[in-house]
């Protein structure tokens, strides 16, 4: 008597067999069993997954093959046995990723993808779970955007903006408001069930990160959460009872709290093109035109791979951040606040980076009764962080990358590294980074390694003759990157998160 599982793959091959080679490299095969890796654990090594399709390959066409795959049912099942034995149950191709500043985080997001939710369902339960475990960087009352991009269709991604401050509401928080109005245009699983794993976390406790200690060293916070140590246990009653209460609002009356007031804005992101890739960046308010901007005069100087290994390479990035913060006046228009990004692929090729933050280190500082820090009011400069997602101009299963970054020199640091030098996810993110700081002066970092070389500060030298050393903590980038059909992601150790896959 056949198997179920052999049922099911035979059924996925038949159905395969009527979408074009486009369709089905959007497609993950089901007859294979899935299972959850965190970054810090490599995939199983083994015999590499050899699908019924590929992404640039088109094995079956034309009404000859469906002929014979239905005349020579016995072969089929047969092959399917082989098949099921050779694999197992094990699959190298993850199906899904979530990339936060958190493992606890990530693995949320992956939890929520597992049962049945999208992108957008995962990035929102995981941002619930960062104003948990990182709330010196984000928080229910923080602020921020995100681009919602479906492969599938290749249109420009959507962009979803709360981070205006007049748009306030007495009952619920900022970042509640972005989530609610992203949950009710894109979401999938009831809401319940997004906000339901934060609240569990906040009550049963988490365990305190060095960064966290640190910010709470740096900005002097200690009435906050009082003295912590790294490793210790911290459990939030206020703020667990808060999501509960979030939790248990209808969607309706959800819905309800959202008016014409504070309702964010659906708009189409901004898209550029690098290196024969689309790089697509909120418009209007952001720094994304900037971004773009950037790469259109990093993108004049025709830099090589080979060039980019270079010293001078890193000296005319830095020239050409430099000049652009100068002559658009930055630190005048835009707030450097800090910065937390959530970055999710799932398996229906759906793409969601998501940023939030707030003015500085724990907001205002103030606690409420409910267990969340307040951000800064009536803030008169738009943030500089923004959220990216990057595509291959050519190739429709190329290089495809999700992440988000603090600011414009960030931004096409990461940017040129991996189009222009071609790095992998992990060093390009990991690389030292340099800054422009409100004086036009430049930073570098000099906690975080690997360190610039000696030659390279010596270009450096050109542009400010004695670079500043920046202080940690340092704001870490978080990406998942799909080429064809494989799925990898990194989250920044600068952040102390690990992603997850599955």
């Amino acid at each position: 008597m056949m198997s179920l599982s052999v049922r099911i793959c035979l059924s996925n091959l038949f159905s395969s067999l009527k979408y074009s080679s486009s369709e089905r490299c959007m497609m993950s095969p089901v007859c294979l069993s899935v299972t959850e890796n965190r970054e810090d654990i490599p995939l199983k090594q083994g015999k590499k997954s050899r699908k019924w399709y590929a992404c640039n390959e088109d094995l079956f066409s034309g009404s000859k093959y469906i002929t014979f795959a239905f005349s020579t049912l016995t072969i089929i099942i047969t092959l399917a046995l082989l098949i099921q034995i050779y694999y197992g149950d094990y699959q190298v191709v993850p199906h899904g990723s979530v990339a936060t500043d958190s493992l606890e985080c990530s693995k949320i997001g992956t939890t929520i993808l597992k049962n049945g939710g999208n992108a957008v369902d995962a990035a929102i339960a995981s941002a619930f779970c960062l104003s948990v475990v990182t709330p010196h960087v984000t928080g229910l009352d923080a602020e921020g955007h995100l681009l919602i991009y479906d492969h599938k269709t290749r249109l420009p991604p959507n962009v979803i903006d709360f981070s205006d401050s007049s748009a306030v509401s007495e009952h619920l928080p900022r970042l509640i408001l972005g989530l609610a109005f992203t949950h009710k245009h894109f979401g999938r699983l009831p809401w319940k069930d997004l906000v339901e794993p934060a609240a569990l976390l906040a009550r049963q406790g988490y365990v305190v990160s060095p960064m966290l200690v640190k910010a709470i060293t740096i900005s002097k916070s200690e009435d906050l959460y009082g003295q912590l140590e790294p490793g210790q246990l911290l459990l939030q009653e206020y703020l667990a009872a808060t999501l509960d209460k979030i939790s248990s609002i209808s969607e309706d009356e959800l819905y309800n709290f959202l008016n014409e007031m504070n309702r964010p804005q659906i708009t189409q992101a901004n898209q550029v093109t690098f290196n024969k890739h689309y790089v697509f960046v909120p418009s209007s308010t952001s720094i994304g035109p900037l971004v773009g901007s950037a790469l259109n005069k990093i993108a004049k100087l025709n830099f090589t791979k080979e060039e980019s290994q270079q010293p001078e390479y890193l000296y005319h990035l830095a020239d050409i951040s430099k000049t652009m913060f100068i002559e658009n006046q930055m630190d005048l228009k835009f707030h450097h606040g800090t910065f937390s990004n959530v970055a999710v692929i799932d398996k229906d090729d759906k793409y969601v980076s998501l940023v939030t933050g707030m003015y500085g280190l724990f907001g205002s500082g103030e606690m409420t009764a409910h267990g969340y820090v307040l951000d800064v009011k009536n803030k008169t400069k738009p943030s500089s962080r923004v959220a990216m997602i990057v595509t291959d101009g050519i190739l429709i299963c190329g290089r495809r990358m999700v992440f988000g970054a603090n600011d414009l020199t960030s931004s096409t640091e990461m940017i040129t590294s991996l189009l222009t030098a071609n790095e992998n996810i992990t060093e390009s993110i990991e690389a030292p980074r340099f800054y422009i700081l409100t004086n036009g002066t430049m930073g570098t970092e000099r906690a975080h390694s690997p360190y610039f070389s000696n030659e390279t500060i010596k270009y450096f030298k050109l542009i400010t003759p004695d670079p500043i050393p920046v202080a940690e903590p340092y704001q870490s980038i978080n990406i998942v990157e799909k080429v064809k059909d494989n799925l990898s992601s990194h989250s920044d150790s600068r952040g102390g998160g690990i992603a997850v896959r599955f």
